[in-house]
């Protein structure tokens, strides 16, 4: 679970993905504004402040699903770039013991 929160202009911005269901949720004031499944490397929100002022959230994993970025955009200006760091491989780890523990469920019971 990957989350970000930032002050732009006053409007509070928040954004959570999971890496397992693969949902984004952009929230501008509580209000949600975008939502979206997605499991490629690098997604995209568009979202307007209640000022009228266009908005853009980008988000950016490397290859190693190691590191996440976010960069807020308003009038097309990069105001910030947040980084996020995981624990991605403790995640594979706990993934691929839940899909042996449900393979071997699956086996005993045939």
């Amino acid at each position: 679970m990957v989350r970000f929160s930032y002050d732009v202009a006053h409007h509070k911005v928040e954004f959570c993905a999971s890496d397992w269901t693969g949902l984004e949720h952009l929230t501008v004031n509580g209000k949600t504004v975008s939502r979206k499944f997605n499991f490629a490397p690098q997604s995209e929100h568009e979202f307007e402040l209640t000022n009228g002022d266009n908005c853009k959230l980008q988000l950016l994993t490397d290859a190693n699903g190691e590191q996440t970025i976010c960069r807020i955009y308003r009038r097309n200006e990069l105001i910030t770039s947040l980084k996020h760091l995981s624990n991605h491989h403790l995640h594979l780890g706990l993934q691929m013991a839940i899909i042996t523990c449900v393979s071997c469920l699956v086996l005993f019971t045939l």
